[in-house]
């Protein structure tokens, strides 16, 4: 299907163009300068594969081994990307990909040049390539920073017919059985495809896209919040190439509209807080701001028309602005309002069935009180005076546990994110406000902020040292250097230029910015219902450097006699809100047995990423009540009863755990947050 190119310079490592000057490399272009005639080869377009393993070096390319150990020339060794010049560079998994790696590729995608300034390197090339990369999100999400540089996103859906289920499968078996002849017989459809794209090549510098959709275009990008001004450069260029396709010189409402949902369904939008707009949301805004542009009522009409004298590709979505969009709007608007009003009207009905529940089934003639208490063989009600006693001495005159410590599963309770917000929140407005909290400071531990050099294969270049024992990551230039000042007192001829012996190798140093895995220890017993506006404002303040880090961020949940893993660390903070949302408040305080969980946790992250820095956040009053299972000291097995928990047996014991297990954290390097 790739077409033919014909604007090579033979024998051009870069694939350089013999007639634009702006895609030439610099020898090329010195040539052209002077007059020189440069010989041209025709070269059909290949798709280029990068795997996810490739090196920086074998990307951007790296110094000439050969000439450089054999002549002395400090040269350059074309890498991916000088290959990838007028070709196709596709990328599987590419939310696999390290950061360095997909940040070398973005740039050079985005400028069209590769500039290598590296081992005495000093060259740049063109790289204008097309980029394409599939990944399957369920593996792990692209960093927001990198989904922006894409231009276009495409969602395959499961396909649920069954005729075409049948088609492919067809086909599939037939390309197996015979590819060659599979070949053939599509040849033609691919032909009439390839002339298409060349033929819109020749058309696309003479498309011009109006100034009315071109301000449709940049009052949708507003209104729908997206980050930056790429958004709306990318609809005006897809809706140009669109045009060009279909062999046509200026660019139609319909081509806008396609481009836009192509261009925005994977956008950021409001820093990251918003998800990224719906198909339907993208449709109304740009219908609303057609309308607007346009300044007349019957925009439906006139489109529809307009629509019904083009000629499109089977399969390609056409949309049009009905008359009747805002009568529609306001009636969803008078619907949604119904809807709020009803069920503000149940939480509240609710909330009084509630209380009158909990009244009916306490004992007549109580005192009125917040909890239980136990005392001998019975349970019975703290009383006002009781309470008053307790703010004055400070202790209790008998061990109390609060009513909603019934409970012992996360998901039941007290929630945790209604005392954030005075009604019910989503996960991502939930964010948004987070995003709009001022964040302390950073420290020394700010995520991928934070430089730190090491000895490992990862990260750029920094210096060079003498190794410590068997030589790995060799530093080349550093290492020439060394053996140069040594060749005079080498006497014996050399067959090569350069004679490298093992006393003059040195090895990399490499800088790099290292990433956080961050827990959050979070108490949920029934004491923390006092201590919620303390928790809001520590999930606030750790939001908003960890998103715009890209950290992996993890959950475990103290909760009854044990804690569990919430969520185990990952970069997709949506899915954290999700959790934080469900979680709800009661139960004890196993304090030492959520941080041996938390230690395991990291413990794991940091054997699979040594690189990694791990932080724990803990969340709690301090009030553990829960001792471990296993003693860390005696190994002693014990046997944790739940009423000796209430009557506050445990509590030394819970102590004297928690600073063993505070020992073991300290080893292990884990810095930690409270």
């Amino acid at each position: 299907m790739c077409p033919k190119c014909s604007e090579i310079v033979k024998d051009c490592p870069f694939n350089c163009s013999p007639y634009d000057p702006s895609n030439m490399c610099p020898k090329c272009s010195e040539r052209y300068k002077k007059g020189e005639k440069l010989s041209i080869e025709e070269r059909e377009m290949v798709v280029v594969d990068l795997p996810l393993g490739c090196t920086e070096d074998r990307v951007v390319g790296s110094l000439d081994l050969e000439e450089a150990i054999k002549h002395g020339i400090e040269a350059l060794e074309p890498g991916i990307l000088a290959e990838a010049n007028q070709n196709i560079l596709y990328v599987d998994e590419v939310n696999l990909l390290p950061d360095h790696i997909a940040d070398d590729l973005l740039d050079a995608a985005a400028t069209g040049w590769n500039i290598v300034e590296r081992e005495g390197i000093s060259v740049n090339h063109p790289s204008r390539f097309i980029f394409i990369g599939t990944m399957n999100p369920e593996e792990g999400e692209l960093r927001p920073q990198l989904l922006d540089r894409f231009p276009l996103s495409v969602t395959v859906e499961r396909i649920t017919s069954v005729e075409d289920r049948i088609e492919i499968v067809k086909k599939n078996m037939e390309f197996e059985a015979n590819p060659e002849k599979f070949y053939e017989k599509n040849e033609s459809l691919l032909e009439e495809l390839r002339n298409r794209i060349v033929q819109a090549r020749k058309v696309l510098e003479n498309v011009v896209i109006p100034n009315n959709l071109l301000e449709s275009i940049c009052k949708a990008c507003l209104e729908l919040k997206v980050d930056g001004l790429r958004p709306d450069i990318v609809i005006a260029k897809a809706a140009t190439a669109l045009a060009a396709f279909e062999n046509r010189t200026e660019v139609a409402l319909n081509d806008i509209l396609v481009a836009a949902e192509l261009a925005l369904s994977h956008r950021t939008r409001e820093g990251g807080f918003l998800e990224p707009a719906s198909p339907q949301e993208i449709k109304e805004v740009f219908a609303e701001s057609v309308k607007k542009v346009f300044h007349f009522e019957k925009t439906g009409e006139t489109t529809k028309k307009e629509v019904e004298k083009r000629k499109f590709l089977k399969g390609r979505a056409v949309f049009w602005v009905k008359k009747d969009a805002t009568k529609k709007e306001d009636e969803k608007r008078v619907q949604r309002t119904k809807l709020r009003f009803m069920f503000l009207l149940g939480r509240f009905t609710g909330g009084v069935w509630g209380i009158a529940k909990r009244l009916k089934k306490s004992p007549k003639n109580a005192p009125v009180t917040d909890g239980l208490q136990v005392g001998g063989d019975k349970l019975r009600g703290e009383t006002y005076e009781e309470k008053i006693e307790e703010k004055k001495t400070g202790t209790k005159a008998f061990p109390t546990v609060s009513d909603v410590a019934q409970s012992t599963e996360v998901s039941k309770g007290y929630s945790i994110i209604s005392s954030l917000e005075k009604k019910v929140v989503s996960p991502s407005k939930f964010f948004l406000k987070m995003g709009k909290i001022k964040t302390r400071r950073q420290g020394v531990y700010a995520g991928k902020h934070a430089q730190a050099i090491t000895t490992l294969h990862k990260g750029k270049p920094y210096g060079w040292r003498i190794p410590h024992g068997k030589p790995t990551d060799i530093h080349l230039p550093a290492t020439i250097r060394e053996a140069a000042r040594k060749q005079k007192n080498r006497q014996k001829p050399l067959e090569t230029a350069l004679k490298i012996c093992l006393e003059d190798v040195r090895e990399k140093l490499r800088t790099y910015k290292a990433s956080l895995t961050m827990i959050f220890l979070i108490d949920l017993s029934g004491s923390m219902l006092l201590n919620l506006e303390a928790v809001k404002e520590a999930l606030l303040r750790l939001h908003s450097d960890a998103y715009r880090s890209r950290d992996r961020v993890g959950i475990v949940a103290l909760k009854g006699l044990r804690a569990e893993v919430v969520q185990h660390p990952i970069t997709n903070l949506r899915v954290v809100a999700n959790k934080l949302v469900n979680l709800r408040v009661s139960g004890y305080t196993p304090l030492a047995t959520g941080m041996l969980k938390t230690w395991e946790v990291l413990k794991e992250a940091k054997r699979r990423d040594p690189s990694t820095v791990p932080v724990m956040v803990v969340i709690t009053d301090g009030g553990a009540n829960v001792p471990l299972k296993r003693s860390l000291e005696t190994g002693e097995v014990r046997q944790i009863e739940e009423v000796r928990v209430i009557v506050r047996e445990y509590e030394d014991l819970s102590v004297k755990d928690v600073m063993s297990v505070s020992r073991l954290i300290k080893r292990e390097g884990i810095h930690t947050i409270v």
